[in-house]
C-alpha cells in the first residue's frame, strides 16, 4: 500500500445499519490524489443529476489525504462532500481542527454515509471498534453541549463532528462543527442538512496508531527547510485572520462576490477589453 494511506475506507449503511471496510487500490489513490479527489470520485460514482441532495442516495462522504496525521503544516485538514442541498450540485467543504488527523490514526483514510436512520445516531470509532448508538438524547441540542457529552460517553481525547438544530432542521446553509469550542466549521454548501437528513447527529474518532512514512528524515528536513519562509508568507493570516486577505482577493478577481462576477478585479479587467 502507497505510504500515506491505510488503504481503507468504511461505508456505513444508516438505513440497515451496516458496516463494511473497503479496501482501496493502489491505482485508484494514484489517479484521485488526497481528500478531495477520493470524495470527488465516489460522489460522481454514486449519484445522478437527478438525485436529491437530501435523499437516502445522495452519499455524505468524508475524506482524509496523503498528508493527515503527518508532521507536514497545515495537514490537520479533511474534506466533507456531498450533493449540495444549497446549489444541487457538487459540494464540498474542507475543515481543519483534529478530526481527520484522529480518523488517520484509527487506520482510515475516509467514511462513506448513505441512506438514513430510521432514528438520530452517532457513530463511535476507537480503532477497529466502530458502532452505531442512539443519538435521541442529543437531538435538538447545539454542538458544545454535543461534544462534551460525547467525549464523557467515549473518550475525553476523542474528536468530534456534529450538527446542531440548524443541521436538523434541514437548513440549506447549515455546517457541520468539529472539535466543540473550538468550532472548526465545515461551512460551505449545507452539507450539515444531509448530515440531518441522514439522522446522523455525530461522527466521534479516536486513533491510537502512527502513521507509515516512506522517509520520514526526509520528510522532517524538508519541513524545516520551508517552515521558516511559510511563517514568513503566512504573518497576514495570524494577524488578521482570513479577512486580512479579503482586499487582496478583491484587487486581483478572486472575491467570489456574486459566484466571481461582482469583484473589482474583474470588472478592472473587463474594461481592459474594451
Amino acid at each position: 500500500m502507497l505510504k500515506g494511506y491505510t488503504g481503507k475506507i468504511l461505508k456505513i449503511y444508516l438505513s440497515n445499519k451496516n458496516i463494511e471496510v473497503k479496501i482501496l487500490d493502489e491505482e485508484t489513490l494514484k489517479k484521485y490524489i488526497g481528500g478531495s479527489g477520493l470524495a470527488a470520485r465516489t460522489v460522481y460514482d454514486t449519484t445522478l443529476f437527478q438525485t436529491p441532495a437530501l435523499s437516502p442516495e445522495n452519499p455524505l462522504v468524508f475524506m482524509t489525504g496523503p498528508f493527515t496525521g503527518t508532521k507536514v503544516p497545515t495537514s490537520g485538514r479533511h474534506s466533507i462532500a456531498a450533493k449540495s442541498p444549497l446549489t444541487g450540485i457538487w459540494g464540498e467543504s474542507d475543515v481543519g481542527g483534529s478530526w481527520g488527523f484522529s480518523l488517520k490514526n484509527a487506520g482510515y483514510d475516509g467514511i462513506i454515509f448513505t441512506g438514513i436512520s430510521e432514528r438520530p445516531v452517532y457513530v463511535w470509532i476507537h480503532n477497529d471498534k466502530v458502532e452505531l448508538r442512539d443519538a435521541s438524547h442529543l437531538w435538538g441540542m447545539d454542538t458544545y453541549k454535543v461534544e462534551t457529552i460525547l467525549k464523557a460517553e467515549t473518550d475525553r481525547d476523542a474528536s468530534v463532528a456534529c450538527i446542531g438544530p440548524a443541521g436538523e432542521s434541514l437548513v440549506k446553509f447549515s455546517a457541520i462543527m468539529h472539535d466543540g469550542k473550538h468550532a472548526r466549521a465545515a461551512g460551505r454548501c449545507g452539507l450539515g442538512a444531509v448530515m440531518g437528513s441522514k439522522r446522523l447527529k455525530a461522527v466521534v474518532v479516536k486513533g491510537d496508531r502512527k502513521q507509515k512514512i516512506a522517509d520520514e528524515k526526509g520528510l522532517l528536513n524538508a519541513i524545516r527547510d520551508s517552515v521558516p519562509e511559510m511563517v514568513k508568507k503566512t504573518e497576514h493570516l495570524r494577524k488578521y485572520g482570513t479577512s486580512g486577505s479579503v482586499e487582496t482577493l478583491e484587487e486581483i478577481g478572486d472575491l467570489p462576490i456574486k459566484n466571481w462576477q461582482g469583484t473589482h478585479g474583474k470588472r478592472v479587467h473587463l474594461r481592459s477589453l474594451e
